[in-house]
């Protein structure tokens, strides 16, 4: 009797040892851990969330189709000949742009400014572009 305790509980041990050396299966339904896989949302988040260059590269583009032939490729601005009409366009790298706030760019790209010849983007730019593009002008321009 004895020995059959013995044998027992040394293969329980055997078992239990063998067990847990093995590498856990990646089977989420099975895996009742709670600690997250942080290398599973790291990967997810990069999936869905855009970095900085992602936004820089479209807004770059965006500003480069829609801004560039009146504000330059450098937001140095001045003036330009657009169908017939010159116009004077903002240089984005002055002090006087830098202190104005997003809110304020986002209203003139959204709305344009009829009287100073700029057009509205509105309904041709995504709200989420727009703001795009003031983060490039903020980097880009005027280094902030």
């Amino acid at each position: 009797m004895k020995f059959l305790k013995i044998t027992l509980v040394l293969t329980t041990f055997m078992l239990f040892a063998v067990a847990c050396s093995q590498p856990a299966a990646n089977n989420s339904a099975a895996n009742t851990n709670t600690k997250p896989n942080t290398n599973a949302n790291t990967t997810a988040a990069a999936n869905t969330q855009p970095t900085m260059a992602d936004e820089l590269a479209s807004a770059r583009k965006n500003y480069k189709e829609k801004c560039a032939s009146c504000h330059k490729e450098d937001g140095s601005g001045g003036k330009v000949d657009i169908e017939g009409t010159i116009i004077n366009a903002e240089n984005l790298t002055t002090d006087k742009m830098k202190k104005m706030d997003d809110a304020k760019y986002i209203d003139y790209i959204e709305n344009g400014i009829k009287d100073e010849g700029m057009p509205a983007f509105k309904g041709k730019l995504t709200d989420q572009e727009i703001k795009d593009i003031v983060k490039f002008i903020r980097k880009e321009f005027q280094k902030q």
